[in-house]
C-alpha cells in the first residue's frame, strides 16, 4: 500500500526496473497504523499509561520525559523525523516508562504494537527494519549521553546545538530551536542562568547568533572547538 512517510523505518521504494514514482512508495506495515497529529505541548502517551502503540514521526519533534514522585520533569530523550520510533522502549512492556510530549506541532504514524509484532513473526524484512530502528535508538541515546557526559557546561551546550542542527545543512546555518533556555538546562543538567550566560558568551565570540527561538551557527569550526572542551569563549561551569 502506498504511503508518504519517507522517514518511517518501515517505508521502502517500490522500483520497477530503474524507475519509481511517488505512487509506488510503500509501507510494510500500512494496515497496522493510523495517521495522527498533535499540537505543541500535547501528550502522545504518559508515563504509566497502558502501552499499545508507537509512533513514527513525519514532522515535528517530541521530547521523552521522566517524572519524579514530586512532579519534576526530566527530559531523557528527543525524537525527530528519521529512523527513531517514539515509544519503542515500551514495545514489550504493559505500560509506558516515560511520557512523550510534542515540542512542536507533530504529524505521525501511530503503529499498533500487537499487529507490528505479529508482522515481525511472519516477515523477516519487517523484523530487520525493527532491529535497525532499535539500533538507531541506541545510537541516538549514546549521542545524547556523550553530550551529557564529562564535559564542561559550554561544551555540553555547543554539543547540543550541533546535535540539534538539521543534518542536511552545511557550514553556517540557522534553524528554529524548539527548546527554551530552561528546557535546555533541564536536558543538560545545568542551571538556566548558566545556559543563558554561556550562550551569550558564544554569541559575543561570534560562534552563534541566538535570537529568541532560533540559533544561527556563525562559526562552525569555533562551535566544534567549544564542543570538544576547548572553549575560547568561556569554558567555566
Amino acid at each position: 500500500m502506498s504511503c508518504g512517510n519517507q522517514n518511517c523505518p518501515f517505508f521502502e521504494f517500490q522500483i520497477d526496473g530503474d524507475q519509481f514514482s511517488e505512487a509506488e512508495l510503500h509501507c510494510n506495515v500500512r494496515d497496522a497504523l493510523q495517521d495522527v497529529t498533535f499540537g505543541q505541548g500535547e501528550v502522545l502517551f504518559s508515563q504509566g499509561q497502558t502501552s499499545s502503540s508507537l509512533f513514527s514521526l513525519r514532522q515535528g519533534m517530541v521530547k521523552i520525559c521522566s517524572h519524579t514522585s514530586d512532579g519534576r520533569e526530566q527530559i531523557v530523550g528527543l525524537s525527530s523525523p528519521g529512523s527513531l520510533l517514539v515509544g519503542l522502549q515500551s514495545i514489550n512492556d504493559a505500560r509506558h516508562a516515560y511520557t512523550a510530549i510534542a515540542v512542536t506541532p507533530v504529524h505521525a504514524c501511530k503503529i499498533n504494537h500487537r499487529t507490528l509484532l505479529e508482522r515481525v513473526q511472519d516477515r523477516g524484512d519487517v523484523a530487520v527494519r525493527l532491529i535497525q530502528a532499535a539500533n538507531a535508538q541506541l545510537a541516538h541515546s549514546r549521542a545524547l549521553m556523550e553530550v551529557l557526559g564529562h564535559k564542561c557546561a559550554a561544551a555540553k551546550i555547543a554539543s547540543f546545538i550541533l546535535m540539534m542542527t538539521p543534518k542536511s545543512e552545511h557550514g553556517n546555518c540557522g534553524f528554529a530551536m524548539p527548546f527554551s533556555r530552561g528546557e535546555m538546562a533541564s536536558i543538560l543538567s545545568l542551571s538556566e542562568e548558566t545556559v543563558c550566560r554561556l550562550m551569550a558568551n558564544m554569541k559575543r565570540s561570534g560562534a552563534i547568533f541566538a535570537p529568541r527561538g532560533k540559533v544561527e551557527i556563525r562559526d562552525w569550526n569555533q562551535l566544534q572547538t567549544i564542543s570538544e572542551g576547548n572553549n575560547v569563549a568561556d569554558a567555566t561551569n
